[in-house]
């Protein structure tokens, strides 16, 4: 009887993992400065604690892609923009160069699907102007491709500041999807107060409703923060016209990617 049910189990896992390897594969492009908290951000976010044990290979002279075998994500890591305009110019093309041949493979498994923008809301009083150059630099030239693009606030703590960094940008007009604040761990004030984690399901959620149907079920597998994503409950939609039905699609019919 033991062994009958060993053998059960051991089906039952085959088939999930056989339908995780057949899975498409998500691809996001992870920008900011050294510090903001890119990879407490990935590790919070996702299984496997992507960005300490993943492999990374360089793609570009400075950006690299962290996978790990079998499990369908990739994040494409970038360098730190402390380092001046002509890094941050050379990051940008880097990243729009490895967009421009995703879509041009014909293969969605290599396509960028979205780009997320770090902000420290922590260390940063104000908007960066050079960051707000980067990313008008970066929308413009994406128009065609329309990579969703999400500026995470991360460290977002006191909520007051992160409220009024996500003003601050959203007055802006930039053409992305969504400013999210984010505090992807709780933190601990000499064990007297302890500011609990938030925004990682916010992030999640918007991520799936403007995701191509290609990729809902992957992002269902690698998240580990949205439990009622896992349970497939109904989420507000965005409009048809705004959410990008394949890559094809993007390609096809260049869509105008609004804040929410």
């Amino acid at each position: 009887m033991d062994i009958f049910a060993d053998d059960i189990a051991k089906q039952a896992m085959e088939a999930i993992n056989q339908r995780i390897r057949n899975m498409t594969t998500l691809n996001i492009v992870v920008v900011g400065k050294s510090g903001v908290g890119k990879s407490t951000l990935i590790n919070s976010v996702f299984r496997e604690n992507l960005a300490e044990t993943g492999i990374g290979r360089p793609v570009t002279q400075s950006i690299r892609c962290i996978t790990k075998p079998d499990f369908p994500l990739a994040i494409y890591d970038t360098p730190g923009f402390e380092l001046g305009k002509k890094q941050q110019a050379a990051v940008k093309d880097e990243v729009l160069k490895i967009i421009h041949a995703g879509n041009t493979g014909h293969d969605i498994n290599k396509a960028i699907h979205a780009l997320w923008y770090c902000v420290n809301v922590g260390s940063n009083r104000t908007f960066d102007e050079s960051e707000l150059e980067w990313l008008r630099s970066f929308t413009e030239e994406n128009r065609l491709t329309r990579v969703p693009v999400f500026i995470v606030l991360t460290q977002a703590f006191p909520k007051k500041k992160a409220e009024e960094m996500k003003r601050c940008i959203e007055s802006e007009n930039l053409e992305i999807c969504k400013v999210c604040p984010v505090l992807a761990q709780d933190i601990d004030f000499d064990e007297e107060y302890v500011a609990k984690a938030y925004g990682l399901d916010t992030l999640i959620e918007v991520m799936g409703q403007v995701l191509p149907d290609e990729l809902q079920d992957t992002l269902m597998n690698v998240q580990k923060v949205s439990l009622r994503a896992k349970k497939n409950e109904p989420m507000q939609p965005w409009p048809p016209q705004l959410r990008p039905l394949s890559v094809r699609a993007l390609r096809r019919y260049p869509l105008r990617m609004r804040p929410c």
